[in-house]
């Protein structure tokens, strides 16, 4: 279930090619998209699409940018984010962490969680 197509992401990525595995990183991204919307509240359909124009919109625009991100760094499983930093020659390169331990818990493992409500990031108050 994507939140955008592919013709949509060969326009959004225009005038660039877009991957040959579009599908697949449409997929990605809109899961990606879903781990940041825990909590959130708004209508849907039988499918769980939102039916909402504005919320529809909001979430295309969404995974379209995080699948012109997973296209340029080529991660689509987050492995490359597993390594904090990397020495080549005279070259060295560190990435910022991100709250979990680089190797402990894969990103989709956490993600997977996240979207399933297992990890809850608000507390929600009646």
């Amino acid at each position: 279930m994507a939140y955008a197509t592919e013709q949509q992401l060969i326009d959004y990525l225009a005038p660039d090619p877009a991957p040959a595995n579009a599908a697949k990183v449409l997929d990605r991204a809109s899961h990606d998209i879903d781990g940041l919307l825990i909590g959130a509240v708004y209508d849907t359909d039988a499918d769980g699409m939102p039916t909402d124009p504005k919320v529809q919109a909001a979430l295309r625009k969404a995974t379209l940018a995080q699948a012109e991100y997973l296209v340029s760094t080529g991660d689509l499983t987050g492995a490359q984010r597993q390594w904090r930093s990397v020495r080549l020659g005279d070259a060295e390169y560190t990435r910022a962490t991100t709250g979990t331990e680089p190797g402990r818990i894969a990103p989709s493992a956490l993600q997977a969680l996240r979207v399933a409500g297992a990890l809850n990031r608000w507390v929600v108050t009646w």
